[in-house]
């Protein structure tokens, strides 16, 4: 069989002599391909020559094709991820790590075999959990894991600078006597109203149905009706999103409408015992100027007479929703004023109550709710005094450590209060418009959404109580498990990541959104406050990033929690009169005070001690625990006697002594020595031992080998 060969290129013509020289002329030459660097999108799939024009190659014009080149499309998903994950994996590494690792893969092509490369780390095969972890390699866990996917709890700092403390106008926040009234505030001033001026005047009310309160119904105190209208609505604007110990629209039409329903004498007296403790420094600031200091001779009288109805309802032993909230309204007065023994008795029974009606403490539903038969307005007034109550026992539980205080064994059974407005509520109650018995829809424009997140922060936190505390005593739990307190914070964080939109931090945020910010890395560092003196090193295993250790989390939370501190007294009235934000302040100090390598130790330190300046005005208990803090900065650090003393004069100057007798505040002062010696670490203990630590620090060097630098 003939076989056909491919025909032959013709050999080049001879030359006619040997001296003739062959040039390039004289060579049919293969014409070479022209080629573009990039062809577009189009061209490639159709695999034709694209001569690169751009913006529109020659064969898309013809076509009138999309013309799109690979360079300027979108990365896929999978290529984003790519990218993402190598940058992570960069930020790991320590800086002369980085250097070698690039040398190795700068060269390299395939970007799968460069992210293992890099995954496989420096020549030290070390496991991550033993591998001591540098600063830069926690603040990259913070930027890249903790910021990353947990926005709302975790967003993204500059760093703080603590020199600013020194300039205006930040500077007014570490001083004596102006550093009480916020730079910036959040309310505009009000024109000054007597403790017995009749007109409602020009000042707004948070509901207009409190310019029909006839007070006269439920008080024998002196007091006007507009005053009194004042401090419930401040109370509702500035305290109830946070506490929300009553459904406040079944008591607003109540109260002003003379039913007993949903109010009571009882709780109107308690009430405004506590709304009247913290609204004279309104006036002083001048940012609640729509009451006077004259109020603060109502609040022994409203305090007695609270009592006296208290008195009158234990004798017959009623167990109601309204004596419960009425009792968690004396126990926080009495917490503000410092008189812990009478503080105690009031939350005790407010828990006994709760645990007796059914409504926490209880594995099955008691009485709170019958098989479903109770009326809608019933189960919302229910729902609140039971998540309200609850909340309130296990924050005393947690931040306070108590001791004496018994935590409840089970959360409320009933329905969290949810946000369900009615867009058509006018100047009154909103009916209840679904056949669902069990939605709560009462909640009112001033509250948000607070309330109902806070109540599942609480839930989760509730456990914790019950590990880490029992009767206010620390437990073996709280010498830590590790697993159980990272389980936590993984819930922590799933919690805040279901927060809405509106609860970012911001500038314009309503001051109860910027306190539960606070409240959550308070909670955070009670979570791990047991591992950091021995085991802040150690990994936690739910995270990938090398550097997320406990110390990593626990000093995030405290640049936090220091964030929101200066915004919170900078920027908000609020902090000037409202003490349920004051643990921050504490938690705050002890992380100074235990970090010895801290250098802005003692400008965060006066942020923190005068921000107690405007407090103590209103409230006792914030001077024994400034004098606290202050015996605390003698023996850990490197402060002169003359220095505290000085500090401390300038507080107690400012503060208003209206309630005589001394100052019991048993609580936890000093948290890292709660864990092993609770009774030496009260605010009340180490604020005694303040002149002791004073002339140690003069006269001897004890304090300097104990604690100080």
């Amino acid at each position: 069989m003939e076989r056909r060969y491919p025909p032959l290129r013709p050999l080049a013509p001879a030359a006619e002599s040997d001296n003739e020289v062959i040039t390039s002329n004289n060579f049919e030459y293969k014409r070479r391909r022209v080629g573009v660097a990039v062809a577009c999108n189009s061209c490639r799939r159709r695999k034709i020559r694209c001569d690169g024009q751009r913006p529109v190659c020659a064969n898309c014009s013809e076509q009138t094709a999309q013309c799109e080149y690979r360079d300027e499309s979108p990365l896929s998903e999978d290529s984003k991820k790519l990218v993402v994950e190598v940058v992570r994996t960069l930020g790991t590494l320590s800086v002369r790590d980085l250097f070698q690792t690039v040398s190795k893969i700068k060269d390299e092509t395939e970007a799968t075999t460069i992210l293992s490369t890099l995954k496989a780390g420096p020549s030290n095969h070390e496991k991550p959990s033993s591998a001591p972890t540098s600063d830069g390699s926690k603040g990259a866990f913070e930027k890249l894991e903790l910021a990353a996917y947990n926005p709302v709890a975790y967003p993204l700092l500059t760093p703080f600078d603590s020199e600013s403390l020194r300039r205006e106008p930040y500077r007014r926040l570490t001083q004596p006597s102006i550093g009480n009234i916020p730079i910036l505030a959040k309310h505009t001033p009000r024109r000054a109203l007597s403790a017995h001026e009749p007109a409602f005047s020009s000042f707004e009310l948070c509901d207009p149905r409190l310019k029909r309160l006839d007070i006269r119904r439920w008080t024998s105190v002196d007091i006007s009706n507009a005053t009194a209208a004042k401090c419930i609505s401040l109370y509702l604007e500035t305290d109830h999103p946070l506490l929300g110990h009553f459904n406040s629209e079944l008591f607003i039409s109540d109260l002003t409408s003379g039913r007993d329903g949903y109010c009571s004498s009882l709780l109107v007296n308690a009430l405004l015992y506590w709304a009247c403790v913290g609204a004279p420094q309104s006036q002083i600031t001048q940012m609640y100027s729509g009451i006077d200091p004259s109020t603060e001779s109502l609040t022994t009288p409203l305090c007695t007479e609270a009592e006296r109805h208290w008195n009158r309802e234990r004798e017959d032993q009623r167990d109601t929703i309204l004596n419960m909230a009425a009792a968690e309204f004396l126990s926080l007065g009495y917490l503000g004023q410092g008189i812990d023994h009478k503080m105690l008795v009031y939350v005790s029974e407010a828990t006994e109550m709760g645990i007796r009606l059914g409504l926490f403490g209880v594995p099955t539903q008691g009485s709170a709710d019958t098989d479903g038969e109770l009326p809608v307005h019933e189960i919302a007034a229910r729902a609140y005094a039971a998540w309200g109550v609850f909340n309130w026992i296990t924050l005393m539980s947690l931040f306070y450590q108590q001791p004496g205080l018994t935590c409840p064994k089970y959360p409320p059974l009933l329905p969290i209060p949810e946000d369900q407005q009615d867009e058509n509520m006018a100047d009154g109650l909103s009916t209840p418009t679904g056949p669902d018995s069990h939605r709560i829809l009462f909640t009112p424009w001033y509250m948000g959404q607070t309330f109902s997140h806070l109540c599942r922060f609480w839930r989760i936190m509730h456990e914790v109580c019950l590990v880490y505390y029992s009767d206010g005593e620390p437990t073996l739990g709280s010498l830590g498990h590790l697993p159980f307190a990272e389980f936590k914070y993984r819930e922590l964080l799933a919690w805040s990541n279901s927060l809405p939109a509106e609860f970012m931090q911001k500038d314009d945020s309503p001051h109860h959104v910027q306190i539960l910010h606070l409240w959550f890395h308070a909670a955070i560092l009670d979570v791990f406050r047991p591992f950091i003196k021995k085991g802040a090193d150690n990994r936690l295993r739910t995270f990938s990033h090398p550097g997320s250790t406990i110390g990593a989390v626990y000093a995030a939370s405290v640049a936090q929690l220091m964030r929101l501190i200066f915004n919170y007294r900078f920027k908000y009235s609020s902090s000037s009169y409202s003490i349920l934000w004051h643990t921050a302040l504490m938690y705050v100090a002890n992380a100074k005070l235990g970090n010895v390598v801290e250098d802005n130790w003692y400008s965060c330190l006066l942020l923190c001690i005068y921000g107690y300046e405007s407090l103590g005005r209103s409230w006792r208990v914030a001077g024994a625990i400034t004098k606290a803090l202050l015996s605390m900065t003698l023996r850990e650090r490197d402060i002169s006697s003359e220095a505290a003393r000085r500090i401390l004069r300038e507080l107690e100057g400012k503060s208003l002594d209206r309630i005589p007798g001394d100052i019991r505040a048993t609580f936890m002062a000093d948290l890292n020595l709660a864990l092993s010696d609770p009774r030496s670490a009260t605010v009340e203990y180490l604020a005694a031992q303040f002149e002791e630590n004073a002339m140690l620090r003069d006269y001897t060097n004890i304090l300097d080998d104990e604690g100080g630098q």
